[in-house]
């Protein structure tokens, strides 16, 4: 897969770190984002170790792609973004983020998922980009994503199998004679 370099006007997609882990704590303080990510719920040194392990390992199955949100200017990790390419072959990826407590209210979220989307539809040539989790809904139409309808009894979140409202980017449609 290709190199996942994306870069906003505020901020850069990048890689988690080592030296990010002290954002975890903030992050683990947030039910929402625990309930919903590998974020650990109760925060220790060995589980911000681990959640930054996995962050490096999921690229390598091929199907995940863990991206930090961190700001141009000072490197500081404001949130998290990922691509689930459990569905490229069929054209379709999911895209899930959040952002620290501290940094809501400034556009965080809209301006990493509008960014990664272009790059996934430039770079991995996806026809759509399907956010998957509930607190997206807002971020999602802010984007320029589309609410399409509710999914009943899709998704497990927090261990119970819930109702999922479905929201896409897609793609747009070369014009031309042949397309209608």
């Amino acid at each position: 897969m290709a190199t996942v370099e994306v870069a906003t006007e505020r901020f850069e997609l990048r890689p988690w770190r080592e030296s990010d882990l002290g954002v975890l704590a903030e992050a683990a303080t947030d039910s929402c984002i625990t309930s919903i990510t590998t974020v650990p719920a109760t925060y220790t040194t060995e589980a911000g170790h681990g959640f930054l392990h996995r962050m490096t390992e999921l690229p390598a199955d091929g199907i995940t792609v863990p991206r930090a949100i961190a700001d141009r200017v000072t490197d500081t990790v404001v949130g998290h973004i990922s691509l689930r390419l459990r569905d490229l072959d069929l054209g379709r990826v999911g895209l899930g983020c959040w952002v620290l407590p501290s940094a809501r209210g400034r556009g965080v979220a809209r301006e990493a998922v509008t960014a990664l989307s272009h790059w996934a539809f430039d770079r991995l040539g996806s026809r759509r980009i399907e956010p998957w989790n509930e607190p997206s809904k807002q971020v999602a139409l802010s984007a320029g994503f589309v609410r399409e309808g509710l999914l009943r009894n899709w998704q497990a979140v927090g261990g119970r199998w819930s109702d999922v409202e479905m929201f896409s980017r897609v793609r747009p449609l070369a014009s031309g004679p042949d397309d209608r």
